[in-house]
């Protein structure tokens, strides 16, 4: 199954940003373990997206790749 989450739009913001992944997830508030999971589409809580979200400054449901 394809991971339902927009992991290359993630990487774009941490590039764009000059951030490492360690420094993102600490803006973000969620562990490089939780990171990693999402990054590898396994299972993961629901809340680190909103800590994603809330940091990017986007909405939910942008971080999610649209069904094909």
């Amino acid at each position: 199954m394809k991971n339902p989450v927009n992991t290359q739009r993630i990487n774009e913001y941490i590039k764009k940003n000059g951030l490492t992944a360690t420094d993102f997830c600490q803006k973000c508030k969620i562990s490089i373990l939780t990171f990693n999971q999402i990054s590898a589409g396994k299972d993961f809580e629901l809340i680190a997206l909103f800590r994603i979200a809330r940091v990017m400054e986007v909405d939910i449901c942008d971080l999610f790749n649209s069904p094909e």
